[in-house]
């Protein structure tokens, strides 16, 4: 009788245990866990449901600097949003039906803040009995709020390609395409011969041309002194026979 009632005590603790770790092991839910600052992520909602009747609705509260701009569509359940005065998106309400031990995802776009620092995503989990669980406590209480650390040393996601053009590296130029080669003559007909390439001076202006021969010294006749033709004309009367004077 002793170790009966032994038996069900030890049973019955047990049980109390795994009730008691069973909120903490099926939180919801944010991931992922760290983010770089000024980045475009995507961020998921994990919502589980270990409760004996089904979720039909799920409260996201946003944290300040956190700036959603798309979401993804989830077939079944129906968004609305919760704005501030200013316009800011401070919530979003996702309302439908999640069976009991089944899990449902909520995915959307946001950029984080400009500084390092911890988003608490706070959440409301509403089942169909009325029951509402608060996901809003502090890290290892019952029902602790989803933690996003902002550090400078997480990987960037650009997710959808809103930031980050400018901090990318700047590419090498390219270096020049090789020309691309003539093509083939149809068949039949010969290739014509490549131009010769001009010959350049060294001022690199413009083509140089052959010099001209050098032309050759023109022969003037010589003029002889005066005495020696004299001299020639004189020989030639001595020559000559003298006529008789008539």
């Amino acid at each position: 009788m002793i170790r009966r009632r032994l038996g069900v005590a030890v049973a019955a603790v047990g049980l109390g245990g795994l009730t008691a770790a069973g909120p903490a092991l099926a939180h919801v839910q944010v991931l992922p866990a760290r983010v770089a600052p000024g980045d475009p992520v995507l961020f998921t909602v994990l919502v589980p449901n270990e409760a004996g009747t089904p979720t039909t609705t799920v409260e996201l509260r946003v944290p300040d600097g956190v700036v959603p701009f798309s979401f993804e569509p989830v077939t079944g359940w129906k968004r609305t949003e919760r704005r501030a005065a200013n316009g800011a998106l401070e919530g979003v309400v996702w309302r439908g039906s999640l069976p009991v031990g089944s899990f449902v995802r909520f995915a959307f776009l946001a950029a984080t803040p400009e500084r390092p620092g911890e988003l608490r995503w706070r959440a409301l989990q509403t089942y169909a009995d009325g029951t509402v669980v608060r996901w809003i406590g502090a890290p290892g209480s019952d029902e602790p709020a989803a933690v996003t650390v902002v550090s400078a040393d997480a990987p960037r996601q650009n997710a959808g390609g809103e930031s980050g053009a400018a901090e990318a590296p700047a590419e090498t130029a390219a270096a020049p395409a090789d020309p691309e080669p003539e093509p083939a003559p149809p068949a039949g007909e010969t290739a014509r011969p490549a131009p010769a390439p001009a010959v350049a001076d060294t001022a690199g202006l413009v083509p140089l041309e052959p010099e001209p021969a050098p032309a050759a010294p023109s022969r003037r006749p010589s003029q002889r002194p005066r005495q020696a033709r004299a001299a020639t004309t004189a020989s030639r009367c001595s020559r000559s026979p003298s006529r008789p004077p008539r």
